[in-house]
């Protein structure tokens, strides 16, 4: 598997509080994105320690060969010690203030991906037919709203609350991370990125630039489209295929 990513302040914002990472494995990669929150430098603070501290614990207890269930086990462990770093770090006052973190990871190899998710950052299966499938379920008001009938699917995109966030990393000493793991095909492609980046890019779209443009060309391409669409927010983007 091989994995190419790009970050972008976008065309608004006046800093980048979004994080990306991707490491490589003997079996497999690993990639994270992260869309800090908070005022003054807390967002980029707490995306940072939050990659730093996932791929970290990730790569104490990584072993070549493990299944999707130790796999997704590992991956928990590691969204809860982003989320006990980034916690203590507003505790003590190493950055004042309350700050928190979307994060979504992944593991990809042959056959497989293992997923993990916080907040309303995502990660999207790009299939060989051309469609993208969101995989993750985003942690907010809004779409615990569309769940329960109150609002339609296309209200998700426009409604007063949609940032509003119900899971994220480091806002409590504890966070529930939802995790699963999905086969690959050959020619599937699987994209991570934040709301900077899907907030401006229609999701046919987003499917679109990732059949149509050479791996290494995609995340500047995600970028360019995204501030040619407004760019109202930080852009992060990762993708992984063979």
């Amino acid at each position: 598997m091989r994995a190419f990513s790009g970050c972008d302040i976008g065309m608004v914002r006046y800093e980048n509080q979004d994080s990306v990472l991707t490491v490589e494995y003997p079996d497999g990669v690993l990639a994270i994105v992260c869309d800090g929150m908070g005022g003054m430098q807390n967002g980029s603070a707490a995306s940072q320690i939050a990659v730093s501290a996932a791929s970290d614990r990730f790569r104490k207890d990584y072993q070549p060969g493990m299944d999707s269930e130790a796999l997704c086990e590992l991956l928990r462990a590691s969204a809860a010690k982003a989320n006990h770093d980034v916690y203590r770090a507003a505790v003590q006052g190493k950055v004042p203030s309350r700050m928190g973190t979307t994060l979504v990871a992944a593991f990809a190899r042959d056959g497989e991906v293992s997923i993990v998710n916080v907040g309303d950052s995502r990660a999207y299966l790009i299939e060989r037919e051309g469609s993208a499938r969101q995989l993750t379920t985003d942690h907010t008001v809004v779409q615990l709203l569309y769940e329960q009938g109150a609002i339609t699917a296309d209200e998700r995109a426009t409604h007063a609350r949609r940032n509003e966030l119900m899971r994220a990393v480091g806002v409590a000493s504890r966070v529930l991370a939802d995790t699963e793991t999905i086969p690959l095909r050959e020619d599937d492609r699987l994209v991570l990125c934040s709301d900077g980046c899907y907030g401006m890019i229609p999701e046919d779209q987003l499917a679109a630039l990732a059949r149509e443009t050479a791996p290494e060309d995609f995340p500047a391409r995600i970028i360019e489209t995204a501030n040619q669409n407004g760019g109202k927010d930080n852009i992060s983007v990762v993708l992984l295929t063979k």
